[in-house]
């Protein structure tokens, strides 16, 4: 397949997983404001994690994608329908991970702003990777220069053998 091709069929699957996504919202959340309703209706029924939930019903479709892999062809429902079902579960998986993450966020009010507090304590902190920047550090990563710096030593250019 050419890669023209491909980004013609890449771009109707993307509207088949918005449409597909769009009909499942409607057909089994019953909710416009919690697109996780039905996840969270069984993970409340079964007192289970709701990703625990979607986990079940994607691996419903991977296993038919396994059985069409391996020679099953005659299925209720065609293997590209249950591709499909499987990039719509995803993307919802990846939204309850976001979802949990601002709610763990929103609910540890002790922890939110950490990293802010952190900086105003220590002068500077790389908000990225976490890292606490020392004001007294040097900024070009000179790891001697920076020793020399914090411990106070001077250095000294002295050849092996000759007299302090």
């Amino acid at each position: 397949m050419k890669n023209s091709e491909m980004n013609k069929l890449s771009e109707h699957i993307m509207k088949q997983i918005r449409s597909m996504r769009d009909a499942g919202q409607k057909e089994y959340a019953h909710d416009e404001q919690d697109v996780f309703a039905n996840f969270n209706r069984i993970s409340n029924l079964l007192d289970i994690d709701r990703k625990k939930v979607l986990m079940t019903y994607l691996l419903k479709h991977i296993d038919g994608i396994v059985a069409y892999i391996n020679g099953h062809k005659s299925q209720r429902e065609d293997v590209t329908g249950r591709i499909t079902d499987c990039i719509v579960y995803l993307t919802l998986l990846w939204g309850m991970i976001k979802d949990d993450t601002i709610s763990r966020e929103e609910s540890h009010p002790s922890m939110h702003g950490m990293w802010d507090r952190i900086e105003d304590e220590s002068g500077g902190i790389s908000i990225t990777s976490k890292h606490i920047l020392d004001n007294r550090l040097s900024p070009d990563g000179n790891m001697p220069k920076m020793h020399t710096e914090r411990t106070g030593i001077e250095e000294h250019s002295q050849k092996v053998g000759e007299p302090t």
